[in-house]
């Protein structure tokens, strides 16, 4: 019987798969300067200390307040040429005539008045997430999506986030042709998607107060690549809105009009869907203590 020879181990690599095993891809970390990798969705809002100021300050601040106001209903009792005093005279009678007890439903009454604000205060800070391709807004409850390849500007005006862009084509709206140079040419500098149509007016898709810091904003929109602006790059092309300016479509001309009552009524509101409804019109409006401002809305640059 011939002496046994080692023989090697069959090579069990598959055909066509040689050299190293990939490594695999690293988890994203944040940058030195502190902001997320551009492939991390970063999330801007309310931060821990603007929440321990609320929920932790206002009920202390709406106790302060009660207690100063039932020692001034006591004062005041004492005036009779003081107004109020039918007010005063019954706050005294409930909460001030009854000692330690009286103060501390006072004090009790302003710190819930405290929470109740907080709670409202928290719900008025709006969340944003920004990501490479979209970006979401969450307010109250509402939410808002808006598409990256849309979007022609973002900034903060007078402490309310701004996006423009453009607006969802519809079956009126020229599509460029796709021999044409727009229709060939790759994403442009405002982020624009390549053969898509290049006439559709740039209007207003957000117009929202946010409550947050606008160098915190403007950090999450840069990182990812989006089109921030310290100011509306159409700025110049505003003017004072006339009733019956010839330059306005008539549609536009009575929303406007509308639109400056709800202003000096401070319906807000109503205001706020009115603006959506220019933007449908192809205008845009810019308030300046409660005087309107529009301009047309343009094509992209």
């Amino acid at each position: 019987m011939p002496d046994a020879v080692p023989r090697p181990a069959p090579d069990l690599t598959p055909a066509g798969l040689t050299g190293a095993a990939p490594a695999p891809t690293p988890a994203p970390t944040p940058s030195p300067a502190g902001s997320a990798s551009p492939d991390v969705p970063t999330v801007v809002g309310p931060t821990a200390l603007d929440r321990s100021l609320l929920w932790g300050g206002s009920p202390v601040v709406g106790a302060a307040v009660a207690f100063g106001l039932l020692h001034l209903a006591g004062w005041m009792v004492g005036l009779p040429w003081a107004p109020f005093q039918g007010l005063a005279r019954v706050i005294d009678e409930l909460l001030g005539e009854r000692g330690a007890l009286g103060a501390g439903i006072c004090l009790a009454v302003g710190a819930l008045a405290g929470l109740a604000f907080a709670a409202h205060a928290v719900r008025d800070i709006a969340v944003v997430t920004v990501d490479p391709e979209r970006a979401t807004l969450i307010l109250r409850d509402d939410r808002t999506e808006l598409d990256r390849d849309r979007v022609a500007a973002v900034l903060v005006d007078r402490k309310d986030l701004v996006v423009l862009g453009r607006r969802t084509p519809s079956p009126t709206d020229r599509q460029a042709s796709p021999a044409s140079p727009a229709a060939r040419a790759s994403t442009s500098d405002a982020g624009m998607a390549e053969g898509a149509p290049v006439d559709i007016p740039v209007v207003e898709l957000l117009h929202v107060r946010t409550e947050l810091a606008t160098d915190r904003l403007a950090t999450a929109f840069r990182s990812h690549g989006w089109p921030w602006h310290d100011d509306d790059p159409w700025v110049d092309e505003f003017r004072r809105w006339v009733p019956g300016d010839p330059a306005l479509p008539p549609s536009a001309d009575a929303v406007l009009r509308a639109r400056a009552a709800m202003l000096r009524s401070d319906k807000t509101s109503d205001a706020t869907e009115l603006r959506r409804e220019l933007a449908r019109l192809d205008v845009v409006v810019r308030d300046v203590d409660k005087v309107q401002h529009w301009r047309p809305a343009t094509p992209q640059r």
